[in-house]
């Protein structure tokens, strides 16, 4: 009798280790992959918010370059405070110092607008064009 349990037991345990082995693997397979896409998902969403960025830059050079220098200056406002913002939070060391570079001409731009300065378009352009050489 005593034989018979152990034997049982032993069958027990190897018919779960059969069972368990390849759900195990797969678990991790698809941990894996899940984590695969999660790094895809946030450089597609860095890369989104960087031509975000690059969009607004070029309506803020267009509106200035229309003479339109509140409507620009606002938008430079917010386009300064958002770019910090996402710089503040990104984790990728190269993309917040090209971010930086870029957040560095906040004051002469924003001076600029408020002055109703012609041209500090060729401020905002440079700043664009700062903007297009960011890889996210």
């Amino acid at each position: 009798m005593k034989n018979k349990l152990i034997v049982g037991a032993i069958l027990l345990l190897v018919g779960f280790l059969c069972g368990f082995i390849p759900q195990y693997e797969r678990v991790s397979t698809l941990t894996q992959t899940n984590q695969d896409l999660r790094h895809q998902l946030d450089a597609a969403k860095r890369a989104e918010s960087v031509n975000s960025f690059r969009n607004r830059a070029a309506l803020i050079y267009t509106v200035a370059a229309r003479n339109n220098f509140s409507l620009a200056s606002d938008s430079a406002s917010k386009f300064f405070t958002d770019l910090q913002e996402f710089a503040t939070q990104s984790a990728d060391v190269s993309l917040k110092q090209n971010l930086e570079e870029v957040l560095s001409s906040r004051d002469a731009i924003i001076g600029g607008l408020a002055k109703a300065d012609p041209t500090v378009a060729a401020q905002i352009q440079e700043l664009f064009l700062k903007m297009q050489n960011i890889q996210p």
